[in-house]
C-alpha cells in the first residue's frame, strides 16, 4: 500500500447541506446542490496557488433540493432534478437561468445524458414510474423521441448510463443492458431499445464506464463486477472491497470507492491491490473530476482527493517493489514524466517480464518502446552474427523455458521483420516517384537491421517452427548474411532449403550444380527426384544466362530428350518462349539432333515463328530423317514388292512423312528451290509435287500424280489446293489436268532420275471426269480441242452436259450484271437530267448565305439541301473550320 492520493479540502462547514456534486472538466469547477435549492460553485484558485475558492452561490438556483446534477459541455448546459422534476439551467450565464422544464414527465427518478458525436446532439434517457422515456435536447428545450421497447419494469429503472448505443441501467434488484437501434424515417425520429438481462446484485447498484479499458463496473455488494461493452464477462478479475459499496468512480488507474461510515478505498484494476484506505467524516458523495482528481463529499464538506501529489514517489515505490504493470499505468496517464523517462521504465518492466518468463509479454513491450532488435537478440548471442555476438550476454534458461522463449522470440522478430519490410518497400516506392526524403545512414541501418532479424529468424525457425524456414526464404525481400545462412543449412542437412536460398539469391549455378548432384544421388530427398525443378528452374533464366542454360540442359537431354525439350519449349514460361531460338538450334544441332524436329515443330505450330531459316531447317531435317528411315525401309522389301504410298508406311516412317506432307502444305516461309534440291535423287513423289506446285511448276507436279502415282483424288486435291482464278498460272491448273490426262508428258520432266519409269498412256475417261466435275473453271473450248476425235459421244455426254450448264450459268451471271449496270446507268443519267434542268439566277440582290455580302461575279457555292448559296471562298473557309473542330 501506499498514498495515492492526498486530500485536500475545497469547502469544509457548508452552511446548508450537500445533496448532489459534479463537475465542468473545461474549467476543473465543482458543482455543489444544496438541499434547499442553492447551487455552489468551486474553482480552482489561479496563479498557480493550491486550493479552491467559492466563484458562485446561486440562492435561486431550484426551490427544493437539488437531487441530481450532470454538465454537458457540449451544449453549454447543466441538467438538475429537484422536486422531481427535471429542469435545464445555461452555463453561461452565472446566474444559471433556466432553459427549459421538462414538464411532461413527472416525478423523475433519475436521467442519463447520450451525445452522439455523428449528429452532435444530447438524448437524454428520463426514469419515471416504472418507465423510460427518451427526449433529446434541441433549439434549448426538451422534444420528446418515439422510444418503444420489449421490457416490462417492475420497479423504477436508476443508475442508468449509455455506453455507445448501448443503455446500462439497474431495475429492482437486477442489471439490464438495453441495445439500442435507430428505426427513423420520414415521419420522424424513432429509436427501439432490446432488454437483456445481465445478473442480480445486492444493496445499492452503481454503474461506472472504463473507457480507456473498455470495460464497465456493476456494484454487487462489496464487489466491483467487470464485464467488456457488451455485457459479457471478461478475463480481467472483479474487484473486492472490503465493504459494501456505496458509490464508485474511476480515475485511471485506480477504482475509488465509497463505503459506510465515509471511510474511502483506492484500488488498482489490473493487477488488482488496495492501494489505499482513508476515512473522510460522513463522506457520502462522489465525482469524477479530471484525470488524477476525484471530489468526495459529506452533508456539509467537500474534499478533493489529488493524485499527483505523491506520484513520483509512488512511481519510484512501484519500481522498487517491481510493480511495473501498475507504474506504466500511473506514467501513462501522467504528465509529469518525460518521454525517456517513461520508455526507461517499460525498459524495466520489459526484461523482469523476461526473468519471470512472461516471453511474450516482455517482447511486446519491447516493441512498443522500439528498442533496437539488435539489443533483442543480443539476449541469444548465438542467434546473432559472429561479428556482433563479442558484447552479448547470453541467458541461462532451462530447456523448457529456452524454447518458450525462442517461440515467443520468432513471434516478435516476425512483426519487426514486417515493420522493416514496410519501411523499405515504402522508401522503394518513394525513391520510384521521386519524392523519398530518407536519410541514408538510417536507410543504410535499415538494411543492416532487416539482414540481423532474418538471420536470426532463420535460426530461430531451425529449432521451433521448421516448417517455416522456407517460407521465410521465399520472402522477396530475405536479407539472410548468406554465408550464415548457406553453413546453418547445410549444418543441418536441409537441402530443399538450401535450393530455396540459391534461388532466392539468384545463385543460380549453385542452385543447379544442387539439383544436379542431388539427383545421381539415390539417398537424396524426394523433393530432388525427377526433372521437373531443374526443368522449372532453367525455363526462369533468360538469354544472359544461355550458357548455363545450354550446360544444364545437356545433362538434361543425356538422361531424357523430352524433358530437357521442355526447357525450350515451356508453355508456362514466357521466359522460355523469349529464349535466343537460333542461338538454341545451334545449340541442339551440336549437342541434341534428336530434338531438333520437336524444338522447330513447337516453335512454327505453336509460337508462330516465321523467319525463313527455321522452316528451312526443319523440312531439312525432315528430309534427312526421313531419307535414313526410307533406306531401311526399302532393304526390308522383296524385290518384286511395290512401294506404299507416302505416309501409309508403317513405323516411324510413315509418321515422319506425314508430318514432313504436313509442313509443306502448311509453310509458307520455306525455298522451294533449296527443297527440291533435297529431294534429288530419291523417289518422294508426294513431297515433290507439293514443292513443284509451290514453284508453280503445275505440269510437271500433276505428271507426277497423273503418270507415276496414277492417283485421281490426290491430283483433284492438288489442283484444289493451288487453284487461284485471279492468278494467271494457278487459274490454268485445272486445265493442266486435263491435258495430262488427255496427253500425259514423260515423268522425266519432273525431275525424277529413276529408271524404269512407267510409260504414262492417255486416261480420256479420267480427263472428262475432270472436265465434268470442274467445267467452270476449265477453257472449255480448249479443253474439248484436246478429246481424240475417236472419242464416242456417249463418253462425253456427262462432260458436254457440265460444259453447256457452266457456260449457261456463266452466261446467266454476264446477263445480270449487265441488267445491273444498265439500271444504274438510267439512275445516273436520270440524276444528271434533273440537276441539268435546275436554273440558278445571279441577280443583284442574291447574297451569300455566309458573309452576308452580294454574290456579284464572284464564284459561288449553292447548297442542295436548302438552295441556298455562299461565295466559294467562304465555303471554303466553313468546311476548313468544321474539320478543325471535329478533330
Amino acid at each position: 500500500m501506499y498514498e495515492a492520493y492526498s486530500a485536500n479540502e475545497v469547502a469544509m462547514k457548508l452552511p446548508l447541506e450537500v445533496t448532489s456534486l459534479t463537475c465542468q472538466s473545461s474549467t476543473g469547477s465543482v458543482f455543489a446542490g444544496s438541499k434547499v435549492g442553492q447551487l455552489f460553485v468551486y474553482s480552482p484558485r489561479r496563479a498557480n496557488r493550491r486550493g479552491f475558492d467559492l466563484d458562485n452561490l446561486c440562492k435561486q438556483f431550484e426551490r427544493k433540493a437539488v437531487l441530481d446534477l450532470t454538465v454537458c459541455e457540449e451544449q453549454n448546459v447543466l441538467f438538475c432534478v429537484s422536486d422531481g422534476q427535471m429542469a435545464a439551467h445555461s452555463l453561461s450565464d452565472r446566474h444559471y437561468p433556466v432553459l427549459s422544464i421538462l414538464h411532461k414527465i413527472r416525478p423523475v427518478h433519475c436521467f442519463a445524458t447520450w451525445y452522439r458525436n455523428d449528429k452532435d446532439m444530447i438524448h437524454i434517457f428520463v426514469s419515471s414510474k416504472k418507465r423510460l422515456y427518451l427526449f433529446k435536447w434541441h433549439e434549448k428545450d426538451f422534444h420528446e423521441v418515439r422510444f418503444d421497447y420489449n421490457q416490462s419494469f417492475t420497479d423504477k429503472p436508476s443508475s442508468m448510463r449509455v455506453v455507445e448505443d448501448t443503455l446500462f441501467l439497474s431495475c429492482g434488484r437486477e442489471y439490464l443492458l438495453m441495445k439500442l437501434t435507430d428505426k427513423s424515417n420520414e415521419e420522424g425520429e424513432y429509436w427501439m431499445g432490446e432488454c437483456r438481462r445481465l445478473f442480480e446484485f445486492n444493496d445499492n447498484a452503481a454503474i461506472v464506464e472504463m473507457r480507456d479499458r473498455d470495460l464497465l463496473g456493476f456494484v454487487h455488494g462489496d464487489t466491483l463486477v467487470l464485464t467488456n461493452l457488451e455485457g459479457h464477462k471478461t478475463h480481467t478479475a472483479d474487484v473486492r472491497f472490503s465493504d459494501v459499496l456505496t458509490d464508485v468512480v474511476y480515475d485511471s488507474p485506480y477504482v475509488v470507492g465509497l463505503l459506510p461510515k465515509g471511510r474511502v478505498e483506492v484500488r488498482s484494476l489490473n493487477p488488482s491491490y488496495l492501494i489505499q484506505s482513508m476515512a473522510l467524516s460522513k463522506a457520502s458523495l462522489l465525482c469524477a473530476g479530471n484525470p488524477g482528481y476525484v471530489f468526495v463529499s459529506s452533508s456539509f464538506d467537500v474534499w478533493m482527493l489529488d493524485v499527483h501529489t505523491n506520484i513520483r514517489k509512488n512511481v519510484s515505490l512501484l519500481i522498487s517493489d517491481k510493480q511495473f504493470d501498475l507504474a506504466i499505468q500511473i506514467v501513462e496517464m501522467s504528465n509529469f514524466f518525460t518521454e525517456e523517462n517513461k520508455i526507461e521504465i517499460k525498459r524495466q518492466a520489459a526484461l523482469n517480464l523476461f526473468h519471470r518468463r512472461k516471453f511474450e509479454e516482455s517482447f511486446q513491450l519491447y516493441a512498443d518502446i522500439k528498442t533496437d532488435v539488435i539489443t533483442i537478440i543480443q539476449m541469444f548471442p548465438e542467434f546473432l552474427p559472429e561479428k556482433l555476438q563479442k558484447d552479448a550476454a547470453a541467458f541461462d534458461l532451462p530447456a523448457n523455458d529456452k524454447k518458450r522463449a525462442l517461440l515467443a522470440l520468432g513471434n516478435y522478430l516476425s512483426a519487426v521483420r514486417a515493420d522493416l519490410s514496410k519501411q523499405l518497400d515504402q522508401y522503394n516506392r518513394e525513391r520510384f516517384q521521386s519524392q523519398s526524403n530518407l536519410n541514408p545512414e538510417y536507410l543504410k541501418n535499415l538494411h543492416i537491421s532487416l539482414q540481423v532479424v532474418d538471420t536470426a529468424l532463420l535460426k530461430c525457425y531451425l529449432q521451433t517452427r521448421p516448417s517455416l524456414v522456407d517460407s521465410l526464404l521465399r520472402l522477396h525481400n530475405n536479407s539472410c548474411f548468406f554465408e550464415d545462412a548457406e553453413s546453418i543449412l547445410k549444418a543441418e542437412n536441409r537441402l530443399p532449403s538450401l535450393f530455396i536460398l540459391y534461388e532466392s539469391r539468384k545463385k543460380h549455378e549453385m542452385a543447379l550444380e544442387l539439383l544436379r548432384s542431388q539427383y545421381q544421388d539415390p539417398e537424396s530427398d524426394p523433393f530432388f527426384h525427377g526433372f521437373d525443378r531443374i526443368v522449372g528452374y532453367l525455363q526462369t533464366l533468360g538469354n544472359t544466362h544461355l550458357e548455363l542454360i545450354f550446360k544444364y540442359t545437356r545433362w538434361v537431354l543425356d538422361k531424357d530428350v523430352s524433358a530437357g525439350l521442355e526447357v525450350f519449349t515451356g508453355e508456362d514460361s514466357d521466359v522460355a518462349r523469349n529464349l535466343d531460338r537460333q542461338a538454341v538450334l545451334n545449340f541442339l544441332r551440336s549437342h541434341c539432333v534428336a530434338a531438333i524436329i520437336p524444338f522447330l515443330e513447337h516453335v512454327i505450330y505453336k509460337w508462330d515463328e516465321t523467319r525463313p531459316q527455321f522452316h528451312e531447317a526443319l523440312v531439312e531435317h525432315y528430309i534427312i530423317e526421313v531419307k535414313l528411315l526410307y533406306k531401311d525401309y526399302v532393304q526390308a522389301f522383296p524385290d518384286d514388292e511395290n512401294i506404299i504410298r507416302a505416309g501409309d508406311e508403317d513405323g516411324e516412317l510413315g509418321e515422319m512423312r506425314r508430318r514432313l506432307l504436313k509442313f509443306l502444305r502448311f509453310s509458307l516461309y520455306y525455298s522451294p528451290q533449296a527443297v527440291i534440291l533435297q529431294l534429288s535423287n530419291c523417289a518422294f513423289y508426294e513431297e515433290r509435287a507439293l514443292v513443284l506446285g509451290r514453284l508453280k511448276h503445275h505440269e510437271q507436279a500433276l505428271a507426277i500424280y497423273t503418270s507415276i502415282l496414277n492417283d485421281f483424288d490426290a491430283a483433284e486435291e492438288y489442283c484444289r489446293i493451288y487453284y487461284d482464278q485471279s492468278d494467271e498460272i494457278n487459274s490454268q491448273v485445272y486445265l493442266l489436268l486435263f491435258r495430262a490426262f488427255v496427253c500425259p508428258l514423260d515423268p522425266m520432266i519432273a525431275g525424277l532420275l529413276e529408271k524404269d519409269l512407267p510409260t504414262p498412256q492417255p486416261d480420256v475417261h479420267s480427263a472428262i471426269r475432270v472436265l465434268s466435275r470442274h467445267a467452270d473453271k476449265i477453257d472449255t473450248v480448249s479443253a474439248l480441242t484436246l478429246i481424240p476425235d475417236d472419242t464416242p459421244l456417249r463418253t462425253l455426254s456427262k462432260a458436254l452436259h457440265a460444259v453447256l450448264q457452266a457456260t449457261h450459268d456463266d452466261a446467266s451471271a454476264f446477263a445480270l450484271r449487265r441488267s445491273v449496270c444498265l439500271c444504274g446507268v438510267e439512275s445516273h443519267e436520270e440524276r444528271l437530267r434533273h440537276v441539268l434542268s435546275q436554273r440558278i439566277v445571279i441577280g443583284n440582290a442574291s447574297e451569300c448565305s455566309k458573309c452576308g455580302k452580294k454574290i456579284g461575279n464572284s464564284a459561288f457555292v449553292r447548297y442542295p439541301t436548302d438552295g441556298c448559296l455562299a461565295h466559294f471562298g467562304c465555303h471554303n473557309e466553313s468546311t476548313v473550320t468544321s474539320t478543325k473542330n471535329t478533330l
